[in-house]
């Protein structure tokens, strides 16, 4: 973290011990643990990933509790939210899906829970993520490990502590017995301690990382401990994403053992990931670890408390799990949009049924999910109702200003419903606020005029890795822009070729679940929530 956000966070951790720290006297000699505060936290964004409600320059914000995330940062939507400016620091951070470029921009007011601070502040930002992020900023391990954190998933809560006389006392604060382990040394910056886990009889250095959707291990630490992708009864899944602007694959493989302390986990699975940025550690426990456990990162201590709660440890993460039912019925607008999206599918152990699919994304509209809105909208905009796609994309763009294929869907909407102007002063606002680079910023670019068909052809290129799927896509929103027009037969011949060539890549080709893909965090799949 910077110096100035440092202090910043200080600041707002002694904000929370005045409003908990009981009176006690001097002269006790006994371990007294003091609660400061607690914070509930929910399940939110398309990925289903723990988060609290904060506040930004006096906005509402949602900010992710990562205990992986380097810094507290904020993301390319709650800096466009707030049309905050961006400056260059000509540094890169790397992540699972890559590097990333890092800008810095500065806040007037920042808020967690109860507490709040008017300082000026300079925060990163992280610009490239492989899936525009649901969430305003990322609460990392330098804010959140400031004190001694119980991270309790299974209640919705966190809890910060500070002990008194407790330096070699075990810590009891739950009924359930307690493994601890000790920090191991790590040669990285974040306080996030690493502990030593065994995985079929072998060491590998593990962390705790609260923003992580699955457990899993880096694919070489997994062919050290003798997984291989590769073998019968490992399954792949969709590429991972988060910070960086590729993707990663992604299997889930069975493991014989995992050990952490004195708790012993047999015959299970665990994802694989082949991250495309380096990493701290071999082994991530995600949520779904922390789903059947507490954890207590005992900073005072240096030591990690982890007590079982029940349920299974390590699930594939490909199933419509209880709890996230339980979310949905509870009248969860993000659990509602996933389940729509599984239905809508046929994933996650679920029968595909679009009847099901359809009155859960009705639910999740209704409720203003936005990737539900993008969705609907979308549809709407494809099955040539202009008229009602535009308030559904508008509202989904509001909540996620940051998402680029949105802007485009409601520029052809707009000029299809004779709203020309405002379609090119929208797109043009659009783009200028997300000071992007990135495809499809030329795109954008074509529909504004500033380029032609040819150099949109040929930016889609540049990119080996990219090309032949930007094409596609270049030739697809091609072809609606020369509809919406009014120019047919350029818009069929373009369409056609498409077909030919590329058609599940077109924009007109995709899918519900992939029009509105999952929001950026380690590590979210194209086929799982």
């Amino acid at each position: 973290m910077t110096p100035a956000s440092t202090r910043l966070f200080a600041c707002l951790h002694a904000a929370l011990a005045l409003l908990a720290l009981p009176a006690h006297g001097a002269d006790a000699p006994r371990c007294t643990y003091y609660e400061i505060a607690t914070l509930p936290i929910r399940y939110a964004g398309p990925s289903l990933t723990p988060a609290v409600d904060g506040s930004i320059d006096e906005m509402p914000a949602t900010m992710l509790v990562d205990t992986g995330a380097f810094d507290t940062i904020l993301t390319m939507t709650g800096v466009v939210k707030r049309n905050l400016p961006l400056h260059m620091t000509g540094r890169y951070v790397n992540g699972i899906s890559g590097f990333s470029r890092l800008y810095v921009t500065r806040i007037k007011e920042f808020g967690i829970g109860p507490t709040r601070t008017t300082r000026r502040l300079d925060l990163p930002v992280v610009y490239e993520t492989a899936f525009t992020p649901a969430f305003d900023a990322i609460l990392g391990s330098p804010f959140l490990l400031q004190r001694d954190l119980e991270f309790d998933l299974g209640a919705k809560k966190i809890r910060f502590f500070q002990p008194e006389n407790c330096k070699d006392v075990p810590l009891r604060i739950w009924q359930e017995q307690a493994v601890s382990v000790p920090f191991e040394r790590s040669w990285d910056s974040s306080p996030n301690p690493h502990f030593t886990a065994i995985v079929n009889g072998k060491e590998v250095d593990a962390m705790i990382d609260t923003g992580a959707h699955r457990s899993f291990l880096q694919r070489g630490a997994a062919k050290k401990v003798g997984i291989d992708v590769t073998a019968p009864g490992v399954t792949r899944m969709g590429d991972a994403g988060g910070i960086g602007a590729d993707r990663a694959p992604h299997w889930i493989a069975p493991v014989k053992s995992i050990q952490i302390g004195d708790e012993t986990i047999k015959d299970a699975e665990i994802g694989v990931i082949e991250t495309q940025g380096s990493n701290g550690a071999d082994l991530y426990l995600g949520q779904d670890f922390l789903r059947s456990h507490r954890v207590l990162f005992a900073m005072s201590q240096r030591k990690l408390y982890f007590t079982y709660t029940g349920g299974e440890v390590f699930t594939r993460g490909t199933g419509l799990e209880p709890w996230m039912r339980t979310e949905a019925d509870g009248g969860n607008a993000d659990a509602q949009y996933v389940l729509s999206t599984m239905y809508a599918a046929g994933r996650g152990g679920v029968t595909r049924d679009p009847l099901v699919a359809q009155v859960w994304l009705d639910m999740a509209v209704t409720s203003g999910q936005p990737h539900a809105n993008l969705i609907a909208g979308r549809r709407a905009l494809l099955a040539g109702h202009a008229d009602q796609a535009i308030p559904l994309l508008r509202k989904a763009l509001d909540q996620l200003p940051a998402e680029r294929y949105g802007a485009l869907w409601l520029y052809t909407a707009r000029v299809k419903n004779g709203e020309a102007e405002l379609a090119r002063s929208e797109l043009a606002d659009s783009m200028d606020k997300q000071h992007d680079e990135a495809w499809p910023e030329p795109v954008g670019r074509f529909y504004l005029g500033k380029i032609d068909a040819a150099r949109l052809l040929d930016e889609a290129g540049r990119d080996k890795d990219s090309a032949a799927r930007r094409r596609c896509q270049a030739e697809g929103y091609m072809a609606e822009w020369y509809r919406a027009q009014g120019d047919t037969a350029k818009a069929d011949a373009l369409a056609a070729e498409a077909r030919t060539r590329c058609a599940p890549a077109a924009p007109a080709a995709k899918t519900a679940a992939q029009a509105a893909p999952p929001a950026a965090k380690t590590p979210a799949d194209d086929d799982a929530p």
